[in-house]
């Protein structure tokens, strides 16, 4: 089963957050990027959340809180 897992990290150009579609072994299958102008946090996690659920992956155990 896929699961999905948000990360973020503090870069020189600012706030970068991202989610993880990862396979049943943990590897990255693919990456959703959060655009930094247009959408808040919580908005991303909500709308990324959705989508993925909806294509059958499960939210990681292992996740950062905000």
């Amino acid at each position: 089963m896929k699961t999905y897992r948000f990360d973020c990290r503090s870069t020189p150009d600012g706030f970068t957050q991202w989610a993880s579609v990862l396979d049943e072994q943990g590897k990255e299958l693919r990456r959703i990027d959060r655009d930094v102008q247009t959408e808040t946090v919580a908005q991303f996690r909500k709308r990324v959340s959705a989508l993925l659920e909806a294509e059958g992956c499960v939210a990681d155990e292992h996740q950062y809180s905000l």
